[in-house]
Parts: structure tokens; C-alpha cells; sequence
């Protein structure tokens, strides 16, 4: 049975900082059924999560549309989602 991507998108967090060392300790449960894998707080940033680990990305300038790239190019790896070059929009929003 293929992965079920698990998310979550929000305006604002009261953590401080709110992309910080709580929310990726948080994050890396050992549970794989409760885990989340990709997520935005579109005042601060957004995070990630592989197998192995999550990484924070914070700050960036448009965080919503960098997480809607990052989602559109998870859900392709998974074969849901018409192909696009989802990758190279992310960069350019990362810079």
C-alpha cells in the first residue's frame, strides 16, 4: 500500500521560534501512523519530513507557494499529480 502524505498549513504559530527545535522534536515521533510530512506556517515557514528526518525552512518569502510546490512534487513521486517542473519554482521562491 502506497504512503498516505499526512500535512498540515496554518497562518501563525505561538512557538517560539515557531519553526524551531519543539516542533522538530515533535515531529520526529517513531510512529509512522502519526507522523506528518510536509507542513506550513505561512507567517514563519514550512517543514518537511523523509524517512530519515524533518528539516525546517525558515524564513522564506513566500511560504505558502513554496509549500503548495513542495506538496504538487511529493504527490508526483507518488504518481497523483500531472507531471510538472514543480522543483525549479521551488528554488526560485527559496531565494
Amino acid at each position: 500500500m502506497p504512503h498516505i502524505l499526512g500535512g498540515i498549513r496554518t497562518f501563525e504559530s505561538d512557538w517560539t521560534p515557531p519553526l524551531g527545535g519543539a516542533l522538530l522534536k515533535d515531529l520526529e515521533s517513531d510512529s509512522a501512523e502519526t507522523n506528518l510530512d510536509i507542513g506550513c506556517v505561512a507567517a514563519h515557514g514550512m517543514f518537511t519530513c523523509d524517512d530519515k528526518r524533518c528539516h525546517a525552512i525558515s524564513p522564506l518569502g513566500k511560504p505558502a507557494t513554496a509549500f503548495l510546490l513542495k506538496l504538487i512534487a511529493r504527490l508526483q513521486g507518488l504518481g497523483t499529480v500531472p507531471m510538472i517542473e514543480t522543483r525549479a519554482y521551488a528554488r526560485w521562491l527559496a531565494n
